[in-house]
């Protein structure tokens, strides 16, 4: 892949997801997504079905069942967690006591000072982020960098934000729930770092030793990367369960720039939708899209 010299950055109006997940046992899957969380089938096609809130058309995630997938090694590159930006922090605290009360055990919870976050697994292993932002005028800002951090998350103030007495409703994710970022798990940080921000365009946001974030239009993150357990490890394989692309969603005059700044030409499907893919440095699969059919036509990454 050639990359054009010329300065190209993302724009704000980028949009994350959905994400797709190649799943062995799809039942189990449905189950913790619908019971668990609260989604719903929008749409079902051959082997992919795509999971939404409410009653939205756009998914929020996408499952493909492959019943031949296997596991990947405990060093592999690929998924580390998606992350779900729900619309404020009182849906945070309805998402964290829904989630309680159907007896999901979390990973962790975290305030990063820009956001405050819940974790927990899907049945494959999966990672899941649950997060709501603060408001960008607290985002502190360093030399174009974003302050975040990893401190306690204070669930008592988190619960304050509900009605005296009140459970937020009976399930985890609503209307205005959407993918926010990808954290991905790869072999080397410098490598990836140079693919996304110099041959995709996004901007490093923070950089720690074994683990960097990306972003379009100065987010804190649309992208996270680490070496934490993968460094050096295998590139992605096709039948692994896990993530299987990612969708990004930009203006069209800015999916044609990227393509022509990598020497590629985009696929034109119906109605005139472009589609760009590209596999990044771990042969992790990734869509941008000039159009908000994300997935509306095709749901195979085809």
């Amino acid at each position: 892949m050639q990359v054009s010299q010329s300065e190209f950055k993302l724009p704000p109006e980028l949009k994350v997801g959905p994400v797709c997940l190649r799943t062995k046992n799809l039942e189990s899957m449905l189950s913790f997504y619908g019971e668990e969380l609260g989604l719903r089938v929008i749409r079902s096609e051959g082997d992919y079905t795509a999971l939404g809130t409410g009653a939205t058309t756009q998914p929020v995630i996408i499952l493909h069942h492959d019943p031949k997938a296997t596991t990947p090694p405990p060093d592999a590159t690929g998924l580390y967690h998606y992350a779900i930006l729900v619309p404020n922090r009182r849906s945070l605290a309805a998402a964290y006591l829904a989630l309680g009360s159907k007896g999901v055990v979390f990973d962790g919870y975290a305030d990063h000072r820009v956001s405050e976050a819940l974790y927990l697994s899907d049945p494959e292993g999966n990672g899941i982020e649950i997060y709501s932002d603060r408001s960008r005028s607290e985002w502190k800002f360093d030399n174009g960098g974003v302050d975040m951090t990893t401190e306690p998350l204070d669930l008592d103030s988190l619960i304050k934000e509900l009605p005296a007495g009140g459970s937020g409703g009976s399930q985890a994710l609503t209307e205005g729930a959407r993918v926010g970022h990808v954290h991905l798990k790869v072999s080397d940080l410098q490598t990836s770092i140079s693919f996304y921000r110099d041959a995709l365009g996004f901007e490093l946001m923070r950089y720690w030793g074994s683990a960097a974030f990306l972003s379009a239009g100065h987010y804190h993150h649309h992208v996270g990367m680490n070496t934490w357990e993968s460094l050096g490890g295998p590139a992605v394989k096709k039948n692994w369960i896990g993530l299987e692309y990612c969708a990004f969603t930009i203006p069209e005059t800015a999916l044609s720039e990227l393509c022509s700044r990598l020497s590629v030409r985009p696929t034109v499907e119906g109605g005139n939708q472009a589609r760009l893919f590209v596999s990044d440095p771990d042969e992790i699969n990734l869509f941008f899209d000039a159009s908000d059919q994300r997935r509306a036509s095709r749901m195979d990454g085809t």
